[in-house]
Parts: structure tokens; sequence; C-alpha cells
């Protein structure tokens, strides 16, 4: 893993890193509960793919 794994291009739209299971929603941090369905299941996105 480099340090610029997560870097976006110009243009270009950040990835997010971390996706919740249940809601797939994603996000910058990993969060120990979703914040958007409380779900304690949040994964890193390269894991799920």
């Amino acid at each position: 893993m480099g340090l610029f794994d997560n870097a976006a291009s110009p243009g270009e739209e950040p990835r997010r890193r971390y996706t919740c299971v249940v809601c797939q929603a994603s996000f910058d941090v990993q969060y120990h509960s979703c914040p958007d369905c409380g779900a304690y299941d949040i994964r890193r996105t390269k894991w799920l793919t």
C-alpha cells in the first residue's frame, strides 16, 4: 500500500475507503457503527471487491 493509493486525479472525486455492508453507504473514515443505518459492519472497500 503506497502513499498515493487513495489519491484522485485532478477533476476526479476521491475514493471512499470504507463501506457499510448493510446499507452500502461509503465513508472516508472507518466508523464503529454506520451513521446512516446504525449497523456494526463497516469494512474496507477494497476487501469487498
